[in-house]
């Protein structure tokens, strides 16, 4: 699982995929980008950083950058509850490779989409900014949005100091 995966590769012939909710609506990204799915646990505040970077937590003994899925997407604060879940993301930054957590509400399920049914993102007509969009899948007869990893983890836009 050390390995990045090119947020391009999503051209395989079937790609599996982590499906999540978050604000109550289903998204995805490739599971191949995930390292593990933990319990909702203490996060330690970090001062002087974006509202959406909610901390550190220890996870096995790493200490892992914590950020609010819903409140990065502008959307408000992720309700806690005994669902909530961190998917602890392997990222790569200046050829640095780190892993991040995401706070959502709870995991859907492990799912292959087959490439037939993962289309062009419309360029309006959703919830959270086109940026943080791939693609879009069909599952289940549903189109949802495959998450943009590299654009929702910009260490850049999540290092910005907040006054």
């Amino acid at each position: 699982m050390d390995e990045i995966i090119d947020e391009d590769n999503i051209n395989n012939p079937l790609n599996q995929f982590l499906l999540f909710l978050v604000g109550g609506d289903l998204y995805a990204i490739e599971a191949l980008k995930t390292s593990e799915i933990v319990e909702y646990n203490q996060i330690t505040k970090v001062p002087m950083v974006t509202s959406c970077v909610k901390g550190v937590t220890n996870i096995r003994g790493n200490i892992v950058p914590t950020i609010d899925l819903l409140d990065r997407f502008g959307l408000g604060e992720t309700p806690i509850n005994r669902k909530t879940s961190i998917v602890v993301i392997n990222h790569e930054h200046q050829n640095t490779k780190m892993q991040l957590g995401v706070i959502i509400d709870e995991v859907f399920e492990v799912d292959d989409i087959d490439t037939d049914n993962i289309k062009e993102a419309p360029e309006f007509g959703s919830k959270i900014d086109k940026k943080f969009i791939q693609k879009m899948g069909k599952y289940n007869g549903e189109y949802m949005a495959i998450l943009n990893i590299k654009s929702i983890l910009n260490i850049t836009e999540l290092s910005t100091i907040a006054y």
